[in-house]
């Protein structure tokens, strides 16, 4: 990294958190847009300038980094529940059970990207001011490329409001795609172990939701719980991580002096590529029992726990298994990565274990599952997107002629100079 990276890189970890967070506004005029509609009409005079490629790793590792190992500390036993995290790699959001399975995808005028740094090299990853080359260390090692072109997510002819300032050049779109089954199957093996529970198909009239044979041997002697309850349980769970990481980037271009905006309005379908309005990120698609487009996964970048990604949910269920606890698998002592025990991985081996019969209980339920609605989840797409982020450089001049002074910092108006030596 150049001195001057080194410099900035310094004055972004020495931001006050609780600066950025009473200073944190949405901030949508670019520089280089046209707002012609409205009280406050402005034709900008200063060209679109891109992030850098500091600006935009910083602003990747802030939404979705390694920061090292979590610290798994819970009991091992498994009736506590202490095999239910996904993963030791730490990350700079929280995700329910560890899980990893929102992936930030990003956009701008070099092309569309996958943001997706795999290992942890130890407990602390930035721990001293050295180590903050390796932000991006990730961001060029690690940034997987899609396309040359910028994603194609405006539908023409739609609300202006929505077109003036999004996705116009200069501009950077971050965007958290949830894939929904890895989470789901995990919070199966929670949901079935020790004595089960009993989930109710209440959208099907109340039929066991391909449990019975678990009931009726008497296997299953938990509590009941509806699929609808269950669903909306795991999608608030799979939604957490989202909310964290559009934070997290809005609150480090609070410390960059970027403007942000997030967006929420178009559908998420158009945004993935699942219509025929736009081209999105291009994911594949399927078509459910009720005849309804559901994105399912990208090909070779992102490739969910059941069809058309595996010939069926059994060997979807098996895949998923092998991962947290086959050979190398999180809880495995052959793990490759970093963990956080001083005993190092020997620890993994004394976790317990799921039983046969709760595998082959979480198959029963997931084939049911995907033979009834043709999807997997039921209710909700394989994969969501639902917000998203815009970073971009600020048109001063609009902000000196419409806002008072507090609306603009400092950082804001020193901004070009300090990054880009203007």
């Amino acid at each position: 990294m150049t001195s001057s990276g080194t410099e900035v890189m310094k004055q972004v970890f020495q931001y006050p958190l609780f600066e950025a967070l009473a200073r944190r506004r949405t901030r949508r005029f670019p520089a280089g847009a046209i707002a012609d509609v409205g009280m406050r009409p402005h034709t900008s005079t200063q060209p679109p300038v891109p992030l850098n490629d500091l600006e935009t790793a910083l602003l990747c590792w802030a939404g979705a980094g390694i920061t090292g190992a979590i610290c798994g500390d819970v009991p091992s036993e498994v009736t506590t529940q202490g095999t239910a995290s996904g993963s030791w790699i730490g990350r700079t959001v929280p995700s329910a059970c560890n899980v990893l399975s929102t992936k930030l995808f990003f956009t701008d005028d070099n092309g569309t990207f996958l943001y997706q740094p795999r290992k942890a090299t130890r407990a602390v990853e930035i721990d001293t001011s050295a180590d903050r080359d390796k932000i991006m260390a990730y961001f060029r090692n690690d940034s997987i490329k899609l396309s040359d072109k910028r994603a194609e997510f405006l539908p023409q002819g739609g609300a202006a409001c929505m077109h003036w300032n999004a996705g116009k050049p200069g501009t950077t779109v971050f965007m958290p795609v949830v894939d929904q089954t890895e989470e789901y199957l995990n919070t199966l093996l929670v949901l079935f172990e020790g004595r089960g529970r009993k989930v109710i198909d209440d959208l099907r009239g109340g039929q066991v939701a391909g449990l019975q044979k678990w009931v009726d041997n008497g296997f299953i002697k938990g509590a009941e719980v509806t699929l609808s309850s269950f669903e909306f349980n795991a999608l608030m769970l799979n939604f957490a991580p989202v909310s964290a990481i559009l934070q997290n980037i809005s609150l480090a271009a609070e410390a960059m002096g970027l403007g942000t905006v997030v967006f929420a309005g178009y559908s998420g379908l158009m945004m993935l590529g699942a219509t025929k309005v736009t081209k999105g990120l291009g994911f594949r698609t399927t078509v459910t029992r009720d005849g309804k487009v559901n994105p399912v996964g990208l090909d070779g970048v992102l490739q969910p726990y059941c069809p058309p990604y595996y010939k069926n949910m059994d060997e979807a269920v098996d895949a998923f298994v092998e991962m947290k606890f086959g050979h190398g698998g999180v809880f495995d002592s052959r793990y490759p990565g970093v963990v956080p025990f001083k005993e190092g991985k020997k620890v993994l081996d004394r976790y317990d274990k799921p039983g046969k019969e709760m595998i082959a209980m979480v198959k029963d339920y997931c084939n049911y599952i995907y033979d009834t609605y043709g999807r997997f989840p039921a209710i909700t797409d394989t994969i969501l997107l639902r917000e998203w982020i815009q970073v971009h450089h600020l048109d001063l001049d609009f902000y000196d002629k419409y806002m008072v002074p507090e609306m603009l910092n400092e950082t804001h108006r020193s901004h070009m100079a300090t990054w880009h030596e203007q």
